[in-house]
């Protein structure tokens, strides 16, 4: 009988995620052990023993993967919780998502892939640089700010980076540096998400492609921030393309960046991103895909699903800052878009002015509450773009009740995904296309663009 302390030998087979764990056999025990990759071998710590499985540790290498590569980040091996898979060559990155991908679909959603129109599994334009949004974390250690990530699954804990590979690697370094010598500079503590205490709690940097520039947000509990016309002063002087700065409020106990309050100190609160020929409003606290090259990777597939005629009238649930059904309002398309956010709704009214796009009506409400109301019995088309959760049985329900001809799904968790296709299924709604595209390189995530159709 296996212990904890027992050293095993054994190749790992495959690589789950989203834990990022490679899976070995040895006897009749499954092992999950951390940063190891399909096709090496190697010696393994017991760390748990359960019912059904064990939970190993490298101790060492016996035959790397060819696929191994050294991790760009120092910060990698230091446990930050931004990346989960900089040891692995990018190629293998998605390779390992495919596998992932296809497995879940047959798996948990009982698609026999056989009869379904597989597109790929498209990789990011850039697996390094490629997000226009993160979020870092303030803290104090040892009597001094600090600044950066926690490392997974330790909200308590904060990693001081010294920059990050998912943005501009110089432009962060920079920021990261210019908020902690200023708050070092006016004995500003970080806030401590266990004792909820400290005044700076989050840096947001935004990043607007279009015009190479920058949307800062800067978040504390209440208070004014001290030395407010220096800070504004030092930070154009320093970094001409900051487009704005923000003083966001959060006084709530929970660890979520929180727009209580927003305080415009230089510049504007939002700027205009450009996608193909359609023109977008992100404010600073709104919903945008965080890969910088969505458009160019993920809307013309949502396009080509869709086969909008001219004149053809679309639904789009869960529709945002109205990011998808701005783009296919053309030749007279009429888009609907329901988004329960605020704020959301407010871009999407603006953008659909901003594009001078009248067919578009962007409608604030909760999906479940407002979809039947607002579709009634007759749906041609829809586009669906759940948060990670997935869809609702009800919402299933409504959508399939109104005999659409077509639903294209757009997911960010093909679990969730492939679950719902399942609920689909039984009533004779059926996958008939799916597309992949890596938008998360080194991370565990991807989106999907599926095509659900009633079966003939």
């Amino acid at each position: 009988m296996l212990k904890k302390g027992d050293v095993i030998e054994g190749t790992v087979e495959t690589f789950a995620l989203p834990d990022c764990t490679g899976v070995m056999r040895h006897q009749n025990w499954v092992v999950f052990v951390p940063g190891v990759l399909p096709g090496e071998k190697c010696r393994v710590g017991v760390r748990k023993v359960k019912r059904n499985f064990l939970q190993g540790e490298l101790s060492e290498f016996i035959e790397k993967s060819p696929m191994r590569i050294e991790p760009v980040c120092p910060h990698f091996q230091m446990g930050c919780g931004g990346c989960s898979l900089q040891f692995a060559d990018y190629a293998e990155q998605v390779s390992i998502k495919e596998k992932n991908a296809l497995n879940a679909i047959e798996r948990i959603g009982k698609v026999n892939l056989s009869l379904v129109d597989y597109e790929g599994f498209i990789p990011s334009v850039q697996h390094l640089g490629y997000r226009n949004k993160m979020e870092f974390n303030f803290g104090t250690q040892d009597g001094k700010l600090i600044c950066g990530l926690r490392p997974k699954g330790k909200y308590w804990d904060l990693i001081d980076l010294q920059t990050c590979y998912l943005m501009n690697e110089k432009v962060i370094a920079g920021l990261l540096d210019f908020f902690r010598s200023y708050g070092n500079r006016n004995n500003l503590k970080g806030y401590d998400p266990v004792r909820k205490d400290g005044f700076l709690r989050n840096l947001l940097i935004r990043y607007n492609r279009s015009l190479d520039q920058y949307l800062i947000g800067l978040s504390t509990v209440s208070g004014k921030l001290p030395e407010e016309d220096r800070l504004v002063q030092d930070l154009v002087h320093n970094f001409p393309s900051v487009s704005g700065l923000v003083h966001i409020v959060n006084d709530s106990p929970a660890n979520a960046l929180l727009f209580e309050e927003k305080i415009l100190l230089y510049g504007s609160e939002y700027y205009i991103e450009t996608i193909g020929s359609t023109q977008y409003k992100v404010s600073i606290d709104s919903f945008f895909q965080v890969n910088i090259h969505v458009g160019e990777l993920l809307f013309p597939i949502i396009e080509n699903y869709t086969d909008l005629q001219p004149g053809e009238s679309l639904f789009d649930l869960y529709s945002g800052n109205g990011s998808i059904g701005l783009y296919l309002s053309r030749q007279g398309n009429r888009i609907t878009g329901i988004e329960e956010n605020p704020q959301a709704v407010e871009d999407a009214r603006f953008n659909a002015t901003l594009n001078s796009i009248s067919s578009y009506k962007a409608i604030c409400g909760r999906v479940e509450k407002v979809l039947l109301d607002v579709i009634g019995s007759s749906l041609k088309k829809g586009i669906v773009d759940p948060p990670r959760a997935g869809l609702t049985p009800k919402v299933i329900k409504t959508l399939v009740a109104a005999h659409p001809e077509k639903i294209v799904y757009v997911s960010c968790n093909t679990t969730s995904l492939a679950r719902d296709l399942a609920v689909f299924a039984e009533d004779n709604f059926m996958l008939k296309k799916i597309t992949w595209i890596d938008l998360f390189p080194q991370t565990p995530h991807y989106e999907a663009v599926a095509l659900i159709e009633p079966s003939s």
